[in-house]
């Protein structure tokens, strides 16, 4: 059995990075990568352009936030600079990658008929090559339940052949926080990411996870703090892809936060353009 310090030595490539305008709860994260055409209940999302922009920058949008803005109706608009851009996506959408210019921007959701956005990610500075993906996913808070991750899908030093993963946790169940994220199948498992807290990415600002082509055997595991324990949701086999940016991002469908009432989901967004849910528990 491979242990999880063994998987990080073997597989991690510490390299300094940062990413323009975005502070420390937005970095890029992760410990294994989301994938193509992998899991149970794949929901393709809606497709974008593809490829990020020869010039300029890029920045793609995906609404990972259950029951918002509401059970009923979850399309929210892309505001850009304080205006509604038209752009709009549901739970489980993405919106491929948007081309803009370098520049500085405010970016924004808000309701697809608002002439105002409901919650505002300003200042992102944008350079020539620049490319983005920003997840919105649930909170706690009052008066809009998201927060935002920002990733970016730059594969400078990528080795040929590998991707680059990063994940996020987007679960705000309190059963859910923290969480391990386990690798492997019964009973051959390790913890790769121990205490893995909500709201958080991993791994730490300034270091990427760049993985050999495979295919991973990912879960959940609710007693974090075990370094052997096995998923007590999944695991799931979650396919690196080669030469690009995986990112998985797991939030909770269930909205009530009752103790018992669960519905943990893992979503993997590849190349910015390809969204699939990984794990659905029903």
């Amino acid at each position: 059995m491979m242990n999880s310090k063994k998987f990080w030595i073997s597989i991690v490539a510490a390299l300094a990075f940062g990413l323009v305008g975005c502070d420390s709860s937005s970095s890029g994260g992760a410990a294994g990568s989301g994938g193509g055409t992998a899991g149970s209940g794949g929901d393709a999302g809606s497709g974008g352009a593809g490829g990020a922009p020869a010039a300029g920058a890029s920045v793609t949008a995906v609404h990972l936030a259950p029951e918002v803005p509401s059970a009923d109706d979850t399309e929210v608009a892309i505001f850009v600079n304080g205006a509604n851009s038209g752009v709009t996506i549901s739970y489980g959408e993405t919106t491929g990658r948007i081309p803009l210019a370098a520049g500085t921007y405010d970016l924004g959701l808000g309701l697809p008929d608002g002439t105002e956005p409901l919650l505002n990610l300003p200042g992102v500075e944008l350079s020539d090559g620049d490319d983005l993906t920003v997840v919105a996913y649930r909170t706690n808070e009052a008066p809009l339940p998201v927060g935002v991750f920002v990733f970016s899908n730059s594969t400078d030093d990528l080795a040929s052949g590998s991707g680059r993963a990063f994940v996020g946790h987007g679960a705000n169940d309190p059963a859910l926080d923290p969480v391990g994220i386990s690798l492997g199948v019964d009973p051959d498992c390790s913890t790769l990411i121990p205490g893995f807290e909500f709201g958080t990415t991993a791994p730490a600002e300034g270091m990427l996870l760049d993985l050999p082509e495979g295919t991973y055997q990912i879960g959940f595991d609710l007693t974090p703090d075990d370094m052997n324990d096995c998923a007590d949701f999944g695991p799931v086999g979650v396919p690196v892809t080669p030469d690009v940016v995986s990112i998985l991002v797991a939030v909770d469908e269930n909205t009530s936060n009752d103790p018992g009432e669960l519905a943990p989901e893992l979503w993997g967004i590849v190349d910015a353009d390809t969204l699939v849910r990984l794990i659905n528990v029903e």
